[in-house]
Protein backbone atom coordinates (compact mmCIF):
# COMPACT_ATOMS: atom_id res chain seq x y z
CA UNK A 1 0.00 0.00 0.00
CA UNK A 2 1.15 3.29 -0.77
CA UNK A 3 0.73 6.98 1.46
CA UNK A 4 -3.29 7.22 1.20
CA UNK A 5 -3.96 3.93 1.90
CA UNK A 6 -1.74 3.30 4.47
CA UNK A 7 -3.11 6.71 6.07
CA UNK A 8 -6.64 5.51 5.76
CA UNK A 9 -6.57 2.34 7.31
CA UNK A 10 -4.27 4.09 10.29
CA UNK A 11 -7.02 6.60 11.23
CA UNK A 12 -8.72 8.05 13.13
CA UNK A 13 -5.68 8.62 15.33
CA UNK A 14 -2.89 11.03 14.64
CA UNK A 15 0.21 9.27 15.31
CA UNK A 16 -0.77 6.20 13.82
CA UNK A 17 -1.86 7.93 10.45
CA UNK A 18 1.42 10.26 10.56
CA UNK A 19 2.81 6.48 11.02
CA UNK A 20 1.06 5.47 7.87
CA UNK A 21 3.55 8.21 5.82
CA UNK A 22 6.86 7.93 8.20
CA UNK A 23 7.18 4.48 8.23
CA UNK A 24 8.67 4.91 4.60
CA UNK A 25 11.59 6.52 6.23
CA UNK A 26 12.67 4.48 9.15
CA UNK A 27 14.53 1.36 7.68
CA UNK A 28 15.67 -1.58 10.02
CA UNK A 29 14.96 -1.86 13.77
CA UNK A 30 12.71 1.53 14.90
CA UNK A 31 14.53 4.08 17.07
CA UNK A 32 13.97 4.00 20.70
CA UNK A 33 13.81 7.88 20.62
CA UNK A 34 10.76 7.78 18.80
CA UNK A 35 7.82 9.20 20.58
CA UNK A 36 6.30 5.81 21.62
CA UNK A 37 2.94 6.57 19.63
CA UNK A 38 4.83 7.07 16.59
CA UNK A 39 6.61 3.23 17.15
CA UNK A 40 3.33 2.04 16.86
CA UNK A 41 2.34 3.86 14.05
CA UNK A 42 5.54 2.81 12.40
CA UNK A 43 4.93 -0.53 13.55
CA UNK A 44 0.66 -0.84 11.56
CA UNK A 45 2.50 0.40 8.72
CA UNK A 46 4.60 -2.17 8.26
CA UNK A 47 2.38 -5.01 9.68
CA UNK A 48 -0.16 -3.50 6.53
CA UNK A 49 2.78 -4.13 4.48
CA UNK A 50 3.29 -7.53 5.64
CA UNK A 51 -0.03 -8.09 5.15
CA UNK A 52 -0.75 -6.96 1.99
CA UNK A 53 2.07 -8.90 0.23
CA UNK A 54 0.27 -12.18 0.65
CA UNK A 55 -3.19 -11.37 -0.24
CA UNK A 56 -4.27 -13.42 -3.15
CA UNK A 57 -6.03 -10.45 -4.69
CA UNK A 58 -2.50 -8.51 -4.78
CA UNK A 59 -1.04 -11.54 -5.93
CA UNK A 60 -3.69 -11.92 -8.91
CA UNK A 61 -2.81 -8.18 -9.65
CA UNK A 62 0.54 -8.74 -10.33
CA UNK A 63 0.13 -11.47 -12.58
CA UNK A 64 -1.83 -8.68 -14.85
CA UNK A 65 0.93 -6.64 -15.43
CA UNK A 66 3.51 -6.57 -18.30
CA UNK A 67 5.32 -9.50 -17.46
CA UNK A 68 8.46 -7.06 -17.62
CA UNK A 69 7.64 -4.96 -15.14
CA UNK A 70 7.12 -7.80 -12.89
CA UNK A 71 10.22 -6.90 -10.65
CA UNK A 72 8.64 -3.45 -10.30
CA UNK A 73 4.97 -4.82 -9.71
CA UNK A 74 5.27 -4.43 -5.74
CA UNK A 75 5.74 -0.67 -5.87
CA UNK A 76 3.62 -0.03 -8.90
CA UNK A 77 0.74 -1.66 -6.95
CA UNK A 78 1.13 0.24 -3.77
CA UNK A 79 0.32 2.86 -6.00
CA UNK A 80 -2.23 1.77 -8.48
CA UNK A 81 -3.92 0.95 -4.25
CA UNK A 82 -4.09 4.28 -3.86
CA UNK A 83 -5.51 5.53 -7.18
CA UNK A 84 -8.06 2.93 -6.76
CA UNK A 85 -8.89 3.94 -3.37
CA UNK A 86 -9.11 7.72 -4.28
CA UNK A 87 -11.49 6.85 -7.09
CA UNK A 88 -13.63 4.57 -4.73
CA UNK A 89 -13.05 6.94 -1.68
CA UNK A 90 -16.68 7.67 -1.29
CA UNK A 91 -17.24 3.66 -0.15
CA UNK A 92 -13.75 3.12 1.71
CA UNK A 93 -12.62 6.70 2.71
CA UNK A 94 -13.10 8.96 5.85
CA UNK A 95 -15.62 12.09 4.63
CA UNK A 96 -14.58 14.64 2.52
CA UNK A 97 -10.92 13.17 0.20
CA UNK A 98 -9.23 16.92 0.74
CA UNK A 99 -10.36 17.82 3.99
CA UNK A 100 -8.70 14.33 5.39
CA UNK A 101 -5.77 15.05 3.14
CA UNK A 102 -5.62 18.02 5.28
CA UNK A 103 -5.76 16.24 8.77
CA UNK A 104 -3.05 13.68 7.26
CA UNK A 105 -0.91 16.59 6.24
CA UNK A 106 -1.33 17.91 9.90
CA UNK A 107 -0.50 14.45 11.68
CA UNK A 108 2.46 14.01 9.63
CA UNK A 109 3.89 17.60 9.93
CA UNK A 110 3.12 17.31 13.91
CA UNK A 111 5.60 14.20 13.62
CA UNK A 112 8.02 15.61 10.51
CA UNK A 113 10.85 16.34 13.15
CA UNK A 114 11.61 12.60 12.55
CA UNK A 115 11.59 12.40 9.51
CA UNK A 116 15.30 12.38 7.96
CA UNK A 117 16.17 15.43 6.34
CA UNK A 118 15.58 13.78 2.94
CA UNK A 119 11.99 12.97 3.82
CA UNK A 120 11.08 16.32 4.80
CA UNK A 121 12.19 17.75 1.85
CA UNK A 122 10.03 14.59 0.28
CA UNK A 123 6.96 15.86 2.73
CA UNK A 124 6.58 19.42 1.88
CA UNK A 125 6.78 18.88 -1.72
CA UNK A 126 4.22 15.98 -1.39
CA UNK A 127 1.65 18.31 0.49
CA UNK A 128 2.16 21.28 -1.54
CA UNK A 129 1.43 19.49 -4.33
CA UNK A 130 -1.83 17.98 -2.14
CA UNK A 131 -0.89 14.79 -3.67
CA UNK A 132 -2.92 12.88 -1.63
CA UNK A 133 -6.18 14.27 -2.97
CA UNK A 134 -4.97 13.81 -6.65
CA UNK A 135 -4.37 10.11 -6.64
CA UNK A 136 -7.62 10.00 -8.51
CA UNK A 137 -6.14 11.42 -11.08
CA UNK A 138 -4.45 9.23 -13.46
CA UNK A 139 -1.81 11.86 -14.39
CA UNK A 140 -0.73 11.83 -10.64
CA UNK A 141 -0.26 7.90 -10.55
CA UNK A 142 1.31 7.86 -13.33
CA UNK A 143 3.83 10.18 -12.81
CA UNK A 144 4.92 8.61 -9.39
CA UNK A 145 4.59 5.00 -11.46
CA UNK A 146 7.20 6.64 -13.45
CA UNK A 147 9.15 7.59 -10.89
CA UNK A 148 9.60 4.64 -9.30
CA UNK A 149 10.42 2.75 -13.07
CA UNK A 150 13.36 5.76 -13.70
CA UNK A 151 14.81 5.19 -10.27
CA UNK A 152 14.90 1.12 -11.23
CA UNK A 153 16.65 2.19 -14.42
CA UNK A 154 13.70 0.79 -16.31
CA UNK A 155 12.60 3.96 -18.06
CA UNK A 156 12.57 2.18 -21.40
CA UNK A 157 9.11 0.37 -19.63
CA UNK A 158 6.91 3.78 -19.01
CA UNK A 159 4.91 3.46 -22.36
CA UNK A 160 3.63 0.55 -20.61
CA UNK A 161 1.96 2.26 -17.36
CA UNK A 162 -0.64 3.83 -19.66
CA UNK A 163 -2.29 0.55 -19.72
CA UNK A 164 -2.52 0.26 -15.94
CA UNK A 165 -4.53 3.25 -15.54
CA UNK A 166 -5.99 3.21 -18.58
CA UNK A 167 -7.30 -0.89 -20.28
CA UNK A 168 -6.22 -2.56 -17.23
CA UNK A 169 -7.82 -0.35 -14.55
CA UNK A 170 -11.12 -2.11 -14.17
CA UNK A 171 -10.09 -5.50 -13.30
CA UNK A 172 -7.11 -3.86 -11.29
CA UNK A 173 -9.98 -2.35 -9.69
CA UNK A 174 -11.93 -5.34 -8.80
CA UNK A 175 -8.73 -6.99 -7.33
CA UNK A 176 -8.55 -4.12 -5.18
CA UNK A 177 -12.27 -4.02 -4.09
CA UNK A 178 -11.00 -7.89 -3.12
CA UNK A 179 -7.83 -6.94 -0.42
CA UNK A 180 -8.40 -3.52 0.13
CA UNK A 181 -11.57 -4.83 3.22
CA UNK A 182 -9.48 -7.87 4.12
CA UNK A 183 -6.58 -4.88 4.87
CA UNK A 184 -9.19 -3.34 6.99
CA UNK A 185 -9.94 -6.43 8.86
CA UNK A 186 -6.74 -7.20 9.51
CA UNK A 187 -5.76 -3.61 10.78
CA UNK A 188 -8.67 -3.49 12.95
CA UNK A 189 -7.46 -6.95 13.97
CA UNK A 190 -3.95 -5.21 15.36
CA UNK A 191 -5.45 -2.05 16.83
CA UNK A 192 -7.82 -4.52 19.21
CA UNK A 193 -4.30 -6.20 20.06
CA UNK A 194 -2.65 -3.07 20.80
CA UNK A 195 -5.61 -1.22 22.36
CA UNK A 196 -5.57 1.73 19.34
CA UNK A 197 -8.46 3.66 18.53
Amino acid sequence: MNFLAHCTLAHPETALVAGGFIGDFVKGPIPDELPEPLRAGIRLHRRVDAVSNRLPGITESVRRLDPRLRRAAPVLLDIVADHCLALRWEIHGHGDLRMFSALAYDAIGAFAQFLPDHGRKYFRRFRDADVLSRYGESRTALRAMTYILKRLRMAHLVPELNAIVGTQLPVLMDDFESYFPELRTAVAAWKEENGQP
